[in-house]
C-alpha cells in the first residue's frame, strides 16, 4: 500500500512537471552532506550503449536505456535527432558527464555513484506513456540503488 501511494505521489509530481506551471519552482535542499550523496545520472539527450537498440525518435520513444557505471565514453552513442548533437558526439561528457562524476567520487566530493544510470529521449509527445511506464521504472531503480541525488542533463 505504501509503495503504491509513493508511486501515485511521484506520478502526480511528474505530471505537474510536464504540465505548464506559471508559479514558482520549489527548491529541493539535500538533507545529507555532499560527501554522503549517492548520485545517479539521467540524460534526456538520447545517450545509450552502442550495443543497445537506437531510440525510435520520430515515434517519441519513452523507453529507457540503462547505462552501467563502469561504461566508458567510447561505449556510448547518441541516437537523438531533435537537437544539434555535433558537440555531444565529439565529447559525450557535455551531455553525459559520467567520467567527471567518477572523478568527484574518487576525490571524496560525493559519497558514491549508482551502479546504473539512465539514458532516454527528451522528445516524448505522449507524456502519459512517460508517466505510466518510464517514471515507475526510474523510481524503482533509484530506490533499489538507494540514490538520494538524481542529476538531469537535457539534450
Amino acid at each position: 500500500m505504501r509503495k503504491r501511494l509513493r508511486h501515485e505521489f511521484f506520478k502526480q509530481k511528474a505530471k505537474g512537471m510536464i504540465e505548464k506551471n506559471d508559479g514558482p519552482v520549489e527548491l529541493s535542499i539535500p538533507k545529507k552532506e555532499r560527501n554522503q550523496w549517492k548520485v545517479a545520472f539521467l540524460t534526456t539527450a538520447g545517450v545509450h550503449l552502442k550495443s543497445d537498440p537506437i531510440f525510435q525518435v520520430e515515434e517519441g520513444d519513452y523507453s529507457l536505456r540503462y547505462i552501467p557505471n563502469n561504461a566508458k565514453q567510447t561505449d556510448l552513442m547518441i541516437s537523438h535527432t531533435h537537437y544539434d548533437t555535433s558537440d555531444a558526439k565529439k565529447d559525450i561528457s557535455c551531455v553525459f558527464p559520467l567520467e567527471q562524476l567518477k572523478d568527484l567520487e574518487a576525490e571524496g566530493e560525493i559519497g558514491g555513484l549508482s551502479s546504473m544510470h539512465i539514458g532516454m529521449m527528451g522528445y516524448i509527445p505522449n507524456t502519459q506513456a512517460l508517466i505510466d511506464n518510464s517514471v515507475p521504472k526510474i523510481i524503482k531503480l533509484l530506490e533499489k540503488e538507494n540514490v538520494n541525488i538524481l542529476l538531469l542533463s537535457p539534450g
